[in-house]
């Protein structure tokens, strides 16, 4: 055996990496974090659309319910300034007629 033989044997080749293995485990590495960074982008937009969507919601039942106590409100009181003015009209009528019978009756007794 010659010694150039010698060397050959023991001079280890250096492992050869593969670059479409490294290329193969990058790319599978970065969809699964691309698609967990989406899946996290999406769900928080989604949180910001409900919770938007809910305080719209909210703002516009309690809009809604201010508006309706408010014609109530203006309801009672436009009834209660009618029966006030009808109460005064009775009144008033009620109190000509007494009047008016009461001379008619003087007026007979003369």
């Amino acid at each position: 055996m010659s010694v150039w033989d010698l060397f050959k044997r023991k001079k280890k080749k250096p492992e050869k990496v593969d670059p479409a293995a490294n290329l193969n485990q990058e790319t599978e590495a970065k969809p699964a974090a691309e698609k967990a960074e989406l899946e996290t982008q999406e769900k928080a937009e989604r949180e910001a659309r409900e919770k938007a969507e809910r305080e719209a919601r909210e703002k516009a039942e309690h809009e809604a319910r201010e508006k309706a106590e408010h014609e109530a409100r203006e309801k009672a009181e436009r009834e209660a300034h009618e029966k006030v003015e009808r109460e005064a009209r009775e009144k008033s009528e009620r109190e000509a007629r007494e009047k008016a019978e009461r001379e008619a009756r003087e007026k007979a007794e003369r």
